[in-house]
């Protein structure tokens, strides 16, 4: 990961229009709706004002409404990426592709930058960048993952850590009072098959603890394992979502019975997975005629970096537990881990969603797991769904991704608070 471009976003501005978008109304006019958890089949959308206003057959047109012809396309739910690290420009980079909600989870953004965050969430108005929600700084220990990323960055002060006789309440605490959507833990010593650890980590009663003085301050608590172990003082600590397939061994049925059983979500980011084994999908997602003419450079560039040393059995051991959970029933989440190398923010997410189907996910299972499921998770019901009420975040699309996920990326207008965004990439300013 760039983290000199990754810590940009603590200088990130929002500009914002109003509030409320006054007497604004679209109808999508027989598009096939996916609603975020079914198909109901061709329907007219009508939006006004920033939320959806109705979804019927042969809706009435009032007056100064402007039609779209949906006939033949597809209409779903603005596309939420789960698992991304936010830095300057990268809403607007995913908005582009038709993610219109991010979870971030790890960012040192300041308070203004969040608090911006928040105001763009609470409006209904025209805005050029996905909105985001995010789990601010996560505890790790000293050294932990991922401080060591900010190793040589000059002039920049390491984000707090937690400290094995350090006060986890008052740290989570800490956390609450500077904005933080949800916890994240990060639990991670970087070994894997063949590899020697080679980072702090918490130990497993330190781990455990930690995850009770998260939950303590009722919020949802993510945490970042890759390991077996790890995950098994996650599921037994009920914490909320595993973020990162487990790469390293199979999972147990008896562990995959207790994740389903608690309702604990996976994102299983086999995006980034599928670029560390060495696999070239990222330079070919970049190639796609309908994705190319709409990449930044600095989405170009990043989705055709490499990894130093591909580790292609991380990413078999992480489909194959993935394809475990979704036969069992377990929640799932699309998430990227954008902008680690091979991913870019907006356009992964449309891989992610094909690697999803690879591991057995239905297109219906995996379009859900990029809208209504993360939405229902992290607690934002005005999102990712198609129903009266919602939020008018919508993406139509040529195909019918319900049948052929990669029609996905075959965009034909995307909505944000019910205005039409424009896909035109705008250059970096000089010098960035």
């Amino acid at each position: 990961m760039d983290w000199k471009v990754f810590t940009a976003c603590a200088t990130c501005v929002l500009s914002l229009t109003p509030a409320i978008a006054q007497d604004h109304r679209v109808l999508i006019q027989g598009a096939r709706v996916f609603d975020g958890t079914k198909m109901l089949g061709k329907r007219d959308v009508m939006l006004s004002n920033g939320r959806i206003a109705a979804v019927g057959k042969m809706l009435r047109i009032p007056s100064d409404t402007e039609v779209i012809n949906g006939r033949g396309r597809t209409l779903i739910p603005g596309l939420i990426d789960g698992h991304v690290h936010v830095f300057a420009g990268a809403q607007r980079d995913a908005l582009r592709f038709g993610v219109t909600t991010m979870f971030d989870m790890y960012s040192i953004a300041d308070a203004a930058t969040i608090a911006g965050w928040r105001q763009q969430r609470a409006s209904y108005g025209r805005v050029a960048e996905a909105d985001t929600f995010t789990a601010g700084v996560g505890a790790t220990p000293p050294g932990g993952h991922p401080i060591e990323l900010f190793a040589g960055q000059a002039n920049m002060p390491l984000p707090p850590t937690l400290a094995a006789d350090a006060d986890a309440n008052a740290f989570m605490a800490a956390r609450v009072a500077g904005g933080s959507d949800y916890i994240k833990i990060l639990q991670d010593d970087g070994a894997r098959p063949g590899r020697r650890a080679s980072l702090p980590a918490f130990s497993a009663a330190r781990f455990a603890a930690v995850i009770q003085s998260a939950k303590a301050t009722g919020k949802l608590v993510v945490v970042h394992v890759q390991q077996l172990a790890d995950a098994r003082i996650a599921v037994a600590g009920d914490v909320d979502v595993i973020e990162h397939a487990i790469c390293d061994a199979p999972l147990d049925p008896a562990l995959v019975r207790s994740i389903v059983s608690k309702g604990i979500a996976q994102t299983a980011t086999l995006a980034v997975y599928d670029g560390i084994s060495g696999a070239d999908d990222a330079r070919t997602l970049a190639a796609d005629p309908v994705v190319a003419p709409y990449l930044s450079e600095t989405q170009r560039g990043m989705l055709t970096l490499t990894w130093p040393r591909p580790r292609p059995a991380d990413f078999s051991t992480a489909l194959a537990n993935t394809r475990m959970l979704a036969r069992a029933g377990a929640v799932m989440i699309a998430g990227t881990d954008a902008p680690n190398p091979t991913t870019a923010f907006g356009p992964s997410l449309h891989l992610e969603l094909a690697l999803l189907v690879r591991a057995g996910l239905s297109p219906v299972q995996a379009l859900a797991a990029a809208t209504s499921a993360p939405a229902h998770v992290f607690k934002t019901p005005d999102r990712g769904r198609i129903a009266k009420g919602m939020r008018a975040d919508l993406v139509l699309v040529e195909g019918d991704p319900t049948k052929r996920i990669s029609d996905t990326r075959r965009i034909v207008t995307i909505w944000k608070n019910g205005y039409t965004v424009d896909r035109h990439v705008v250059p970096a300013p000089p010098g960035r």
